[in-house]
């Protein structure tokens, strides 16, 4: 470990001229402008998905259906709105080179998109929602896991859990790429030697320093993160759209199924050929499951 007032931080590398530290918040703008540049070719195709799914979850609340405007839609809309800042906050993060603070804007996001798909279709679950003590959220993760497994299994939200493997595999799947992104939030010894990667010496020594993540290995951490993203801001979309319960002939419910299905083809596609399996950050075991 060293003081960043010895190194100066370029490109992919630590050169060893001094860089006093009044003049290192100009130098972060410089290398962050490197790492715009970069991101704009190494995460071209996914612009374009994040672009589709940003379009898709603004078209949602403009169908019309026999719920639109119902109480459960509007509570829901709350959620979905911040979900989308939070999409947009963290492919900024991202782009600018970081990555695990995109994770934590990401780790919101799943959230509240999570309660958009419990809630946009039960005006009872839309009350609980809004009426916890001091404003909080009444469901843990784990319970917001299960609860969207289910809508995802059979399409409404049951009393009490099923049981069997088929349900039990859907919620922890469900959970693995929440528990994911905490693991990137979270103090843990993998996000943290990564990062202190970022700022190495041809010594072996990491600068004590901000620095955006430029490295071309990276890239799978990057998918990783917005992968979760789009594929939980779809998930919102899908359900708010459905709870607007509009007619099967209706033209913008044709029309907005069938974007969603060539949206889903597009991304099962994008993942197939992208290196999320490269990512450094991993879940291991589920003995955390029922801590949380």
């Amino acid at each position: 470990m060293i003081g960043f007032t010895q190194y100066k931080i370029l490109g992919d590398v630590v050169s060893a001229e001094k860089i006093k530290p009044e003049d290192y918040w100009r130098l972060l703008g410089e290398l962050e402008v490197e790492a715009i540049n970069n991101s704009f070719h190494i995460l071209r195709k996914l612009d374009l998905l994040a672009e589709k799914c940003m379009t898709l979850a603004l078209k949602s609340p403009f169908l019309k259906g026999n719920r639109s405007g119902s109480y459960s839609l509007s509570i829901a809309a709350l959620f979905l709105k911040r979900a989308m800042s939070d999409f947009r906050g963290a492919w900024l993060l991202l782009n600018w080179g970081y990555p695990y603070q995109a994770a934590c804007v990401v780790a919101s996001l799943y959230e509240h998109a999570s309660i958009v798909n419990c809630i946009c279709d039960r005006d009872d679950l839309a009350k609980v929602a809004i009426s916890g003590k001091d404003g909080d959220i009444p469901w843990k993760p784990v319970q917001l896991a299960k609860m969207c497994a289910q809508k995802d299994l059979f399409g409404e939200i049951k009393h009490k859990n099923p049981e069997g493997d088929i349900f039990d595999n859907a919620w922890r799947a469900e959970y693995h790429n929440y528990k994911l992104l905490c693991k990137m939030k979270h103090p843990t010894m993998q996000q943290l030697q990564d990062e202190a990667s970022m700022t190495l010496t041809d010594k072996g020594q990491f600068v004590v320093a901000a620095r955006p993540d430029n490295r071309q290995d990276s890239l799978g951490l990057k998918q990783l993160i917005m992968v979760i993203a789009i594929m939980k801001l779809i998930s919102a979309t899908k359900n708010f759209a459905k709870a607007t319960d509009c007619n099967a002939d209706e033209d913008g419910k044709v029309f907005f199924e069938e974007k969603l299905f060539v949206f889903y083809q597009e991304l099962t596609d994008f993942i197939k050929g992208s290196e999320v399996a490269k990512a450094k950050i991993h879940v291991y075991g589920y003995s955390f499951f029922e801590k949380d």
